[in-house]
């Protein structure tokens, strides 16, 4: 039946008339006999969505009928009633996020009325908790909440579900975590552990020594550097308490290839790709790393990959690493040795290394620049660049004259 959630104005409350026994059912029939003047029978969607009152006609015509007034509203699809589970794991967040010191309100409408939120909680962010237990609703679907919700002034939204199904078909980023029963998700010391929709970024410059698959298909690589990401591990609890205070961002939170990571891999995920809620500069069909496949070259392709890459000039001479300055390799020497510095570090002293990576990397970038744009040299920038990594990664050895 449509319009099956209703609030009961006599004290019981959201219930789902289409689970009420055939007593009860003629019993409220009776009842709401008069209903513009009895308002007996509210619509439960209209309330929870909008804030809306609209009182409800209740009747049998070959089953259960349950509609709005003349004039006020459409049927609506037929809703579930707010599972066990599902209020298990809003108690539970607003349990971790309350302990933390972040504000939460369960159940909370942004100015407009109409933005709803599982779980709000603010702390140095607005973060809309959203948990979904059952398929979204036709035409209410969670990019379309999602983007109410951000255009409602909070800064996230972080959606949480324990179904495969759901995630895929959720066309936003989305937290997926491993199915737990009721007595699991009321227990504190139960670890609800995110099996997807965290991921940290990677970085990688793409030769055959580094062990990445190249997203170009280059069985040998192709020596460009790329950036991509991979599954990591979080908990819901710690995602809770990270999240409000700012140390974990999603990265294309429209998109269901968007994923939540540190500020850190944040940064340089924007710096590669930019802030848009899909990449567009490479290419609609791109896919994660993990997705793609290298496989079918034929034979002549694959010993083509394995030849090595000998820079180029423009009229065809090879590119000698001698015509490289030394000032733009020991700048390159330099940032490698400051993003080395990185592992192994966590919270502030990451955050303060990798601000003097960035220093270093942006020195170089800005003297590479100015080498082929003022220099005249005969190579493509991305030709430079990649001439002056090799010489780091892989310097000549050098002999002495007698």
């Amino acid at each position: 039946m449509h319009n099956n959630l209703i609030y009961l104005t006599d004290g019981r409350g959201k219930v789902d008339a289409s689970k009420l026994s055939d007593t009860e059912w003629a019993r409220l029939v009776c009842e709401n006999r008069d209903s513009v003047r009895r308002r007996l029978v509210k619509c439960a969607w209209c309330w929870d969505e909008d804030r809306v009152t609209h009182w409800m006609k209740t009747y049998s015509r070959g089953g259960r009928v349950i509609s709005h007034q003349p004039g006020e509203s459409a049927d609506h699809p037929y809703q579930a009633l707010e599972s066990d589970e599902h209020k298990a794991y809003c108690d539970r967040v607003e349990r971790v996020g309350t302990a933390e010191g972040f504000q939460a309100q369960r159940e909370s409408r942004a100015d407009d009325g109409r933005t709803r939120a599982d779980v709000l909680l603010v702390g140095a962010r607005r973060l809309s908790y959203e948990m979904q237990h059952s398929p979204f609703k036709a035409g209410y679907g969670a990019k379309e909440r999602t983007r109410r919700s951000l255009a409602a002034k909070r800064d996230a939204v972080a959606w949480h579900t324990d179904s495969s199904i759901i995630a895929q078909g959720s066309r936003v980023a989305m937290l997926r975590s491993n199915q737990a029963r009721l007595p699991q998700i009321e227990n504190p010391r139960y670890e609800i552990r995110i099996l997807g929709g965290y991921r940290r970024v990677l970085v990688w410059d793409c030769t055959s020594r580094e062990g990445h698959r190249c997203p170009l298909g280059r069985y040998a690589g192709c020596g460009a550097t790329h950036v991509d990401s991979q599954p990591s591990a979080i908990t819901l609890d710690d995602f809770i308490r990270q999240a409000p205070a700012g140390l974990v961002l999603p990265v294309w939170p429209l998109d269901r290839l968007g994923f939540w990571t540190t500020p850190g891999d944040y940064q340089i995920w924007v710096d590669h790709f930019g802030e848009g809620d899909r990449l567009v500069a490479s290419g609609a069909g791109r896919r994660r790393q993990s997705e793609q496949q290298a496989d079918g070259h034929s034979r002549w392709t694959a010993a083509k990959d394995y030849a090595p890459v000998v820079p180029r000039q423009r009229d065809g001479r090879s590119q000698d690493v001698s015509d490289i300055p030394d000032g733009l390799i020991n700048l390159e020497r330099s940032a490698m040795e400051e993003h080395a510095k990185l592992s192994g570090l966590s919270g502030e002293a990451y955050e303060a290394q990798w601000k003097v990576w960035r220093v270093a990397a942006e020195a170089f970038h800005t003297a590479l620049t100015d080498f082929v744009a003022h220099v005249g040299v005969g190579m493509s920038r991305f030709e430079v660049e990649q001439a002056v990594k090799r010489a780091v990664r892989h310097p000549q050895p050098t002999t002495e004259s007698a």
